[in-house]
């Protein structure tokens, strides 16, 4: 098992790509500390992990407030002994993102990763190293759509993060980002509902020939904050089935 023995936290945890590290970080040894604002659904998510044999809980908390990421460190520590790895991977709800709600997304988008950070790097330091993933998007590396300050914050996470390697990489904690293309969880289903033809047009931008699953988030994820990954930090790994590499428009 790639995570035997480690601790993890990972915010936004409920579902989607959330879920899918949650599961496969457990199934690899690890012991999750599930955070989301959903109860039902992490506590639904806590009780398959631990119906599987995994070792699990779900502590409700909004990553944006400072309180209650105190709160999620605190428990960890008194339940798991210390923590090894942090997955910020909350987001607001996408009526937020495309609404470009300003404030929102930039306390739960940017803020909450900081505080996130903020808490858990002590007690990686008391375990004397810890790997950090930050969640951003491809909306960070090229325009999508109209959804501006969603782009970027996305932009602001990887600058975050590469800003805090010199600091901390020298104290054994690596600081990567995973830049996620078109991943297909469960707010995308009323959406392709509405528009059958939506998932094949998305579909059609992706070199690969298909959208990305939460399940190859989760593949990238243990693999940056696996000891594989001893010689990774301040990168920015892009998942996105090449969509970012080339533009299709001009090879049809």
């Amino acid at each position: 098992m790639r995570l035997q023995g480690k601790v993890a936290v990972i915010t936004g945890a409920g579902s989607g790509i959330g879920r899918a590290i949650a599961l496969r970080f457990a199934r690899e040894g690890a012991k999750v500390a599930i955070n989301d604002i959903n109860a039902s659904a992490g506590e639904s998510l806590a009780a398959q992990i631990a119906a599987e044999g995994g070792a699990a809980f779900f502590l409700r908390g909004d990553a944006a407030s400072e309180e209650d990421v105190s709160a999620l460190m605190r428990t960890v520590n008194d339940r798991f002994g210390g923590l090894h790895i942090l997955i910020n991977n909350a987001v607001p709800n996408m009526e937020a993102v495309n609404s470009n709600r300003w404030d929102t997304l930039l306390q739960v988008g940017f803020k909450g990763y900081w505080l996130c950070m903020q808490a858990a790097i002590p007690l990686m330091q008391q375990a004397g190293s810890g790997s950090i993933v930050n969640i951003s998007s491809v909306n960070a590396l090229m325009g999508l759509g109209r959804d501006h300050v969603y782009s970027g914050v996305k932009a602001a996470i990887i600058g975050l993060s590469r800003s805090m390697v010199g600091e901390f990489s020298p104290q054994g904690l690596r600081i990567n980002c995973i830049c996620p293309g078109t991943i297909v969880t469960d707010h995308w289903k009323p959406l392709f509902e509405r528009d059958p033809h939506l998932a094949g047009r998305l579909s059609g931008l992706y070199p690969i020939g298909r959208l990305g699953r939460p399940d190859d988030i989760a593949n990238a994820a243990l693999f940056l904050a696996s000891d594989e990954a001893s010689f990774i930090t301040g990168s920015v790994l892009v998942v996105d089935g090449g969509l970012t590499a080339v533009n299709n428009a001009f090879s049809k």
